[in-house]
């Protein structure tokens, strides 16, 4: 069976209006609940499927932190932008980080303003163009989170060109629960989606402390209606049981103690310092940073990449951090569908596919009633 056809069984209606059911019956045993998500990919299916609509009112899925473009930090942007206009350097990112706002221009308005930026697809595509013209110097600005490090990370150990170089903006996600568990409390949080394919790197026991120190659940999703509305269900039946593990509902991708070789890697070539989620706050132990043996491949340090002004994160009357750190909704911000639009956006979160701001854009416009 084809890969598309699998997957489709992931989306069949009988499962996912089964799983409806299950989960409306045990959320009458249990009052209100609120769930949290840190996972864009995990907003943007939900939105395009529909899914808050199948659950009971009693019931709210609060979209968290979870897009790699809206955290990346706005200094390692202008950063970017300002590497763009240093003579016979190119900087390649993927085409969402292009159109990212910095405190001056995105990455895209560089380009047309005279700096040299291309997209790129993956770490790959840096590799090749880097070696097709030896005589010019590329920086591969690198976003994400334990997914793409991973690649970059193999890709580094293996070698590279060597006029390729890194700017590195990927983040770990663990540590931001205690960020966020700052903002929220058990009472206004019962437990945590995590993010599937995060997950798969990782292994699920680096999320253990989240039991022990919060006293919360937490659950791998996966990312079709099915591992959704599945991982939502166990979630409440835990929470009904008193449990505060974590559970893999996701077990046909996840292995418990992750991908080893992925993360030998990573350990080989990054070390983890405090890392800026943007606009929001200086988390302990989340951002990748290449270790002193990979210096010369170190946009930072072998390049003056400081822009000549000072970063800001948030653009005025933009709510993107308070959205991230699920505080509000877009539509509790005031420029959300008005002067933030995907075709023109003002705040980070409006650029992405998985950006919160963006997915209700694109796909709540009925629900939502626009």
């Amino acid at each position: 069976m084809e890969i598309s056809e699998t997957l489709k069984q992931y989306e069949a209606k009988d499962l996912v209006n089964g799983l409806s059911e299950k989960i409306s019956a045990t959320a009458r045993e249990l009052g209100k609940i609120r769930l949290m998500h840190v996972c864009g990919t995990h907003e943007h299916e939900i939105i395009q499927y529909g899914l808050r609509q199948l659950l009971p009112d009693s019931i709210t899925i609060i979209p968290g932190p979870g897009c790699p473009v809206c955290i990346c930090p706005v200094e390692l942007i202008d950063q970017a932008v300002t590497l763009s206009y240093q003579p016979g350097v190119t900087v390649l990112s993927f085409g969402d980080m292009l159109r990212v706002p910095a405190t001056r221009e995105s990455l895209d308005d560089a380009r047309k303003n005279g700096g040299s930026v291309r997209m790129v697809y993956g770490p790959l595509d840096a590799i090749k163009i880097a070696q097709n013209n030896p005589e010019e110097k590329f920086v591969f600005f690198s976003i994400g989170f334990e997914t793409t490090a991973a690649g970059t990370a193999g890709m580094i150990k293996k070698g590279v060109p060597e006029n390729l170089f890194f700017l590195i903006a990927n983040r770990y996600i663990p540590p931001v629960f205690n960020l966020l568990m700052q903002v929220h409390n058990r009472t206004s949080i019962q437990g945590f989606l995590l993010p599937g394919h995060a997950v798969a790197i990782t292994g699920v026991h680096v999320y253990d402390f989240v039991e022990q120190t919060y006293d919360l659940p937490c659950v791998v999703a996966g990312f079709t209606p099915v591992d959704i509305l599945s991982a939502i269900w166990r979630m409440l039946l835990a929470i009904q049981d008193g449990s505060s593990k974590t559970i893999n509902a996701y077990s046909r991708v996840v292995q418990e103690h992750g991908n080893q070789t992925a993360l030998g890697l990573m350990d080989s070539v990054f070390d983890r310092v405090p890392g800026v989620w943007r606009g929001i706050d200086t988390v302990e132990g989340t951002a990748y940073v290449l270790k002193d043996e990979f210096a010369h491949l170190d946009a930072s340090r072998q390049f003056d990449c400081q822009p000549p002004y000072e970063s800001r994160a948030n653009p005025p009357g933009c709510q993107c951090h308070r959205i991230m750190l699920g505080e509000l909704l877009p539509t509790d911000c005031k420029l959300f569908r008005e002067k933030c639009r995907p075709d023109d956006p003002y705040g980070p979160c409006m650029v992405s596919m998985e950006g919160t701001c963006h997915s209700w854009f694109k796909g709540a416009a009925d629900i939502l009633g626009f």
